[in-house]
């Protein structure tokens, strides 16, 4: 990849296909890439890209805001400064609101009993969080039955 500047610009994941020579960046576009070109397991199932594509767009902006909090380094200092409460109740919020969104569905996935790349995208998140996060910031976003239900804990 190039940046404005004509440099090079490394990112990940990245999708190197032996079989096709493709080279592919960013998560969603390597899954679309994966669909069409191996179908035999889809993770966009009954042509459901555009619709998780919105979900992904839709879901990314929720938690956003966790990005920063997730950030662990010596510029961060911890426990996290009260300045970035309004950044944990955005994310709160944010996972209040997805899981209402699973709540809506009829089966354990967000496209029912359909697994799918949304469900993906969910769990990676949540997976991250659960790494970086002590316990009790953790358990500001995720609900006991959540971590149960999905083996977070």
């Amino acid at each position: 990849m190039k940046a404005i500047d004509s440099s090079d610009v490394y990112t990940v994941p990245v999708l190197s296909d032996p079989n096709t020579g493709a080279l592919i960046t960013d998560s969603l576009e390597i899954a679309s890439y994966l669909e069409k070109t191996y179908p035999e397991k889809p993770i966009f199932p009954n042509n459901s890209e555009p619709l998780i594509r919105a979900f992904d767009s839709a879901y990314m902006s929720l938690i956003l805001s966790g990005i920063k909090l997730s950030s662990r380094s010596v510029d961060v200092p911890l426990p996290w400064d009260p300045n970035c409460d309004a950044e944990w109740k955005l994310l709160e919020k944010g996972y209040n609101t997805a899981y209402e969104w699973y709540q809506k569905t009829v089966g354990k996935w967000i496209m029912g009993n359909t697994f799918s790349y949304a469900d993906i995208v969910v769990a990676c998140w949540l997976v991250a969080y659960k790494r970086v996060l002590k316990d009790d910031e953790w358990a500001r976003i995720i609900l006991a039955d959540v971590e149960k239900e999905y083996n977070l804990a």
